[in-house]
């Protein structure tokens, strides 16, 4: 995992190797005590909370194959 530090507004930009033409852009919008708010920016992206990843595949939580 690799752990970055960020400011308001300051993000990332992830993209698939070889393809720089297609960046997703991971914002953060705002800091509150106790959570952090995330902005995405990109196309041909799904964003998908990871909690709830599994259940958006059809894949039960206890599910461990």
């Amino acid at each position: 995992m690799l752990r970055l530090t960020r400011h308001p507004q300051q993000g990332i930009v992830i993209y698939p190797k070889d393809r720089e033409d297609d960046p997703l852009v991971i914002r953060v919008t705002d800091i509150v005590p106790g959570t952090v708010g995330l902005g995405f920016e990109g196309k041909n992206y799904t964003i998908v909370r990871s909690e709830i990843y599994g259940t958006a595949r059809g894949v039960r939580k206890d599910d461990n194959s």
